[in-house]
């Protein structure tokens, strides 16, 4: 099997079906290589064998939650976490450290924009800083909350 470069490889995590879907279905066609995971257990073994240039977290999931995700990745992961949350969540958000997350995107979203944000994190990760530092500050511009760290 021919290994997809993680500059073009993103997981999505998310307990709901039909958000892993849609989100799949939009990054497909933006030519990225999607893989997705039901819950943290399925992410972390996902997280282990591909490197991503981009992980959509969920924070409410069963098993494994969002929190445990990033727990358990804290010095492993070197992809930008971006997470998918509703308003409900937005309190626990707080008590994450801002370090290991790269940016927030509120549930109902709108799928083409997700998607460019999803672009545009990648993008960074192949850029050098400066080139990085441009792109996210026309990605905080836009209408996600996004604080992203340079590569």
């Amino acid at each position: 099997m021919m290994s997809v470069p993680p500059a073009k490889r993103v997981l999505i995590v998310d307990d709901d079906a039909t958000i892993r879907e849609l989100l799949e279905s939009v990054l497909r066609r933006r030519d990225l290589t999607v893989d997705v995971a039901s819950d943290g257990r399925e992410a972390l073994a996902l997280l282990k064998e591909n490197s991503y240039a981009v992980v959509l977290l969920d924070l409410l999931m069963p098993n494994v939650d969002g929190f445990g995700v990033i727990e358990k990745l804290e010095s492993a992961i070197s992809s930008p976490v971006v997470l998918v949350i509703t308003a409900a969540d937005r309190a626990l958000v707080r008590k994450l450290d801002p370090q290991k997350i790269h940016g927030v995107v509120n549930k109902p979203f709108d799928s083409e924009e997700l998607a460019d944000l999803v672009v545009a994190c990648a993008e960074i990760k192949s850029r050098t800083p400066f080139e990085a530092m441009a792109i996210s500050a026309m990605i905080a511009g836009g209408p996600f909350l996004a604080w992203l760290k340079l590569p």
